[in-house]
Protein backbone atom coordinates (compact mmCIF):
# COMPACT_ATOMS: atom_id res chain seq x y z
CA UNK A 1 0.00 0.00 0.00
CA UNK A 2 1.46 3.39 -1.23
CA UNK A 3 2.02 6.16 2.04
CA UNK A 4 0.79 9.50 2.15
CA UNK A 5 2.23 10.30 5.42
CA UNK A 6 -0.06 13.59 5.44
CA UNK A 7 -3.09 10.94 5.61
CA UNK A 8 -4.42 9.69 8.80
CA UNK A 9 -3.52 5.98 9.64
CA UNK A 10 -7.46 5.47 9.00
CA UNK A 11 -7.87 7.26 5.85
CA UNK A 12 -4.81 5.23 4.46
CA UNK A 13 -6.69 1.92 5.40
CA UNK A 14 -10.10 2.64 3.88
CA UNK A 15 -8.39 3.75 0.70
CA UNK A 16 -6.70 0.56 0.15
CA UNK A 17 -10.07 -0.92 1.02
CA UNK A 18 -11.66 0.77 -1.25
CA UNK A 19 -9.28 -0.29 -4.28
CA UNK A 20 -8.91 -3.47 -3.31
CA UNK A 21 -13.08 -3.22 -2.96
CA UNK A 22 -13.78 -1.97 -6.51
CA UNK A 23 -10.95 -4.35 -7.81
CA UNK A 24 -14.20 -7.23 -6.61
CA UNK A 25 -11.82 -8.79 -3.56
CA UNK A 26 -13.68 -9.24 -1.16
CA UNK A 27 -16.48 -9.15 -4.14
CA UNK A 28 -19.88 -7.63 -3.99
CA UNK A 29 -22.05 -9.60 -1.75
CA UNK A 30 -18.57 -10.74 0.40
CA UNK A 31 -17.84 -10.04 3.56
CA UNK A 32 -15.13 -7.37 4.39
CA UNK A 33 -12.42 -9.18 6.84
CA UNK A 34 -13.07 -8.92 10.48
CA UNK A 35 -11.60 -5.68 12.82
CA UNK A 36 -9.26 -8.38 14.55
CA UNK A 37 -7.89 -9.32 10.67
CA UNK A 38 -7.54 -5.31 9.74
CA UNK A 39 -5.51 -4.54 13.16
CA UNK A 40 -3.21 -7.68 12.19
CA UNK A 41 -3.32 -6.74 8.26
CA UNK A 42 -1.98 -3.53 8.70
CA UNK A 43 -0.29 -3.35 12.17
CA UNK A 44 -2.74 -0.68 13.78
CA UNK A 45 -5.18 -0.73 16.76
CA UNK A 46 -8.65 -1.76 17.13
CA UNK A 47 -10.24 1.96 16.76
CA UNK A 48 -8.25 2.68 13.47
CA UNK A 49 -9.34 -0.21 12.31
CA UNK A 50 -13.00 0.77 12.94
CA UNK A 51 -12.51 4.38 11.81
CA UNK A 52 -11.45 2.74 8.60
CA UNK A 53 -14.44 0.32 8.03
CA UNK A 54 -16.68 3.72 9.33
CA UNK A 55 -15.31 5.60 5.93
CA UNK A 56 -16.41 2.95 3.92
CA UNK A 57 -19.86 2.58 5.57
CA UNK A 58 -19.89 6.06 4.85
CA UNK A 59 -19.20 6.18 1.30
CA UNK A 60 -21.78 3.33 1.05
CA UNK A 61 -19.71 0.91 0.28
CA UNK A 62 -20.02 -1.88 3.03
CA UNK A 63 -23.32 -2.26 5.58
CA UNK A 64 -23.09 -3.99 8.99
CA UNK A 65 -25.42 -6.95 9.22
CA UNK A 66 -26.21 -7.70 12.85
CA UNK A 67 -24.30 -11.31 13.98
CA UNK A 68 -22.72 -11.55 10.25
CA UNK A 69 -20.04 -8.44 10.23
CA UNK A 70 -19.56 -5.94 7.24
CA UNK A 71 -21.14 -7.33 4.30
CA UNK A 72 -19.30 -5.33 0.61
CA UNK A 73 -22.29 -3.55 -1.55
CA UNK A 74 -22.29 -3.65 -5.07
CA UNK A 75 -20.50 -0.85 -6.72
CA UNK A 76 -22.13 -1.40 -10.31
CA UNK A 77 -25.28 -1.39 -11.78
CA UNK A 78 -24.45 -4.55 -13.41
CA UNK A 79 -24.01 -6.50 -10.15
CA UNK A 80 -27.59 -5.99 -8.80
CA UNK A 81 -29.71 -9.00 -9.37
CA UNK A 82 -33.17 -9.42 -7.74
CA UNK A 83 -33.61 -7.75 -4.35
CA UNK A 84 -33.80 -10.13 -1.07
CA UNK A 85 -33.06 -8.55 2.16
CA UNK A 86 -34.83 -5.78 3.05
CA UNK A 87 -32.86 -2.91 2.56
CA UNK A 88 -32.27 -3.98 -1.27
CA UNK A 89 -36.24 -4.40 -0.85
CA UNK A 90 -36.13 -0.18 0.13
CA UNK A 91 -33.38 0.52 -2.24
CA UNK A 92 -34.99 -0.97 -5.74
CA UNK A 93 -38.22 1.25 -4.76
CA UNK A 94 -36.00 4.15 -4.27
CA UNK A 95 -34.25 3.95 -7.24
CA UNK A 96 -37.52 3.49 -9.54
CA UNK A 97 -38.32 6.68 -7.87
CA UNK A 98 -35.09 8.10 -8.86
CA UNK A 99 -34.98 6.73 -12.57
CA UNK A 100 -39.18 7.79 -12.95
CA UNK A 101 -38.13 11.25 -11.76
CA UNK A 102 -39.76 11.25 -8.49
CA UNK A 103 -36.57 12.41 -6.78
CA UNK A 104 -35.08 15.35 -8.84
CA UNK A 105 -31.10 15.90 -8.93
CA UNK A 106 -29.75 17.65 -5.87
CA UNK A 107 -33.07 17.25 -3.97
CA UNK A 108 -33.19 15.68 -0.51
CA UNK A 109 -34.56 12.07 0.23
CA UNK A 110 -36.95 11.98 2.93
CA UNK A 111 -34.86 11.31 6.23
CA UNK A 112 -33.98 7.66 7.31
CA UNK A 113 -36.92 7.58 10.37
CA UNK A 114 -39.48 8.65 7.68
CA UNK A 115 -38.04 5.62 5.21
CA UNK A 116 -37.91 3.52 8.15
CA UNK A 117 -42.30 4.14 8.90
CA UNK A 118 -42.69 4.87 5.12
CA UNK A 119 -41.69 0.54 4.21
CA UNK A 120 -42.04 -0.65 7.89
CA UNK A 121 -38.23 -0.94 8.68
CA UNK A 122 -35.73 -0.60 10.80
CA UNK A 123 -33.62 2.73 10.76
CA UNK A 124 -30.42 1.01 10.43
CA UNK A 125 -32.46 -0.69 7.26
CA UNK A 126 -33.00 2.40 5.48
CA UNK A 127 -29.71 3.81 6.23
CA UNK A 128 -28.47 0.23 4.34
CA UNK A 129 -30.74 0.98 1.42
CA UNK A 130 -29.06 4.57 0.92
CA UNK A 131 -25.83 3.42 1.30
CA UNK A 132 -26.25 1.11 -1.31
CA UNK A 133 -27.87 4.07 -3.70
CA UNK A 134 -24.48 5.95 -2.32
CA UNK A 135 -22.26 3.21 -3.95
CA UNK A 136 -24.30 3.29 -7.30
CA UNK A 137 -23.58 6.64 -7.60
CA UNK A 138 -27.15 7.93 -7.40
CA UNK A 139 -27.33 9.50 -3.62
CA UNK A 140 -24.60 10.78 -1.43
CA UNK A 141 -24.74 11.55 2.52
CA UNK A 142 -24.11 15.68 3.07
CA UNK A 143 -22.71 15.69 6.63
CA UNK A 144 -25.79 16.68 8.90
CA UNK A 145 -28.06 17.40 6.53
CA UNK A 146 -29.23 14.23 4.88
CA UNK A 147 -28.89 12.63 1.74
CA UNK A 148 -29.17 14.10 -1.40
CA UNK A 149 -30.08 12.70 -5.14
CA UNK A 150 -26.99 12.62 -7.14
CA UNK A 151 -23.17 14.18 -6.00
CA UNK A 152 -22.10 16.49 -3.56
CA UNK A 153 -21.70 19.09 -6.27
CA UNK A 154 -25.82 18.19 -7.29
CA UNK A 155 -27.18 19.12 -3.95
CA UNK A 156 -24.54 22.33 -3.73
CA UNK A 157 -26.09 23.66 -6.45
CA UNK A 158 -29.79 23.89 -5.46
CA UNK A 159 -28.39 26.87 -3.59
CA UNK A 160 -29.11 28.80 -6.65
CA UNK A 161 -32.51 26.32 -7.60
CA UNK A 162 -34.04 28.09 -4.30
CA UNK A 163 -32.52 31.49 -4.52
CA UNK A 164 -34.46 31.83 -7.64
CA UNK A 165 -37.48 30.08 -6.05
CA UNK A 166 -37.55 32.67 -3.12
CA UNK A 167 -36.89 35.59 -5.73
CA UNK A 168 -39.83 35.01 -8.10
CA UNK A 169 -42.12 34.09 -4.97
CA UNK A 170 -40.71 38.02 -3.98
CA UNK A 171 -41.34 39.31 -7.44
CA UNK A 172 -44.41 38.07 -8.06
CA UNK A 173 -45.79 39.62 -4.47
CA UNK A 174 -46.31 36.77 -2.77
CA UNK A 175 -44.20 37.97 0.05
CA UNK A 176 -44.84 41.60 -0.25
CA UNK A 177 -42.26 44.68 0.17
CA UNK A 178 -41.74 45.11 4.12
CA UNK A 179 -43.06 41.58 5.05
CA UNK A 180 -41.33 38.45 7.01
CA UNK A 181 -40.33 35.57 5.00
CA UNK A 182 -40.46 32.14 6.42
CA UNK A 183 -38.09 30.68 8.63
CA UNK A 184 -35.05 28.80 7.53
CA UNK A 185 -36.93 25.27 8.53
CA UNK A 186 -40.12 25.73 6.92
CA UNK A 187 -38.53 26.76 3.61
CA UNK A 188 -36.37 24.42 3.88
CA UNK A 189 -39.75 21.90 4.39
CA UNK A 190 -41.46 23.39 1.42
CA UNK A 191 -38.66 23.34 -0.77
CA UNK A 192 -37.35 19.99 0.11
CA UNK A 193 -34.01 20.76 0.65
CA UNK A 194 -31.60 21.45 3.97
CA UNK A 195 -31.44 24.59 6.10
CA UNK A 196 -27.94 25.01 4.95
CA UNK A 197 -29.28 25.47 1.29
CA UNK A 198 -32.35 28.12 2.16
CA UNK A 199 -29.38 30.06 4.34
CA UNK A 200 -26.85 30.23 1.41
CA UNK A 201 -29.61 31.31 -0.97
CA UNK A 202 -30.91 33.88 1.29
CA UNK A 203 -27.69 34.98 1.62
CA UNK A 204 -27.83 35.50 -2.16
CA UNK A 205 -30.84 37.65 -2.11
CA UNK A 206 -29.17 39.49 0.66
CA UNK A 207 -25.60 40.38 -1.44
CA UNK A 208 -28.78 41.39 -4.34
CA UNK A 209 -30.61 43.68 -1.96
CA UNK A 210 -33.85 42.16 -1.98
CA UNK A 211 -33.85 40.79 1.54
CA UNK A 212 -32.25 41.81 4.49
CA UNK A 213 -31.80 40.51 8.12
CA UNK A 214 -33.25 43.24 10.81
CA UNK A 215 -33.16 42.57 14.62
CA UNK A 216 -35.79 41.18 15.89
CA UNK A 217 -37.53 40.25 12.92
CA UNK A 218 -35.13 37.91 10.52
CA UNK A 219 -35.40 38.02 7.05
CA UNK A 220 -37.29 40.48 5.68
CA UNK A 221 -38.34 41.68 1.92
CA UNK A 222 -36.95 45.36 1.63
CA UNK A 223 -37.78 45.14 -2.97
CA UNK A 224 -40.70 43.38 -4.79
CA UNK A 225 -39.79 44.49 -8.37
CA UNK A 226 -36.21 44.86 -10.34
CA UNK A 227 -34.27 47.86 -10.90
Amino acid sequence: MKQHNDQPAYLRIADDLRTRIRAGDPPAGGLLPSDSALMRAYGVARGTARQAVAELEQLGLVVSEMGKGRRVVGVGLGDRGPATSRYEVVAESLRDDIAAGGFERGSRLPREADLAEQFNVSKGTARQALQMLAAEGLVTPVHGKGWFVGGEQDALTRTGEVAEAVRRAILSGEYANGSRLPGESTLAERLGVARVTVRRAIALLEAEGIVETRRGLGRVVIHTTRD
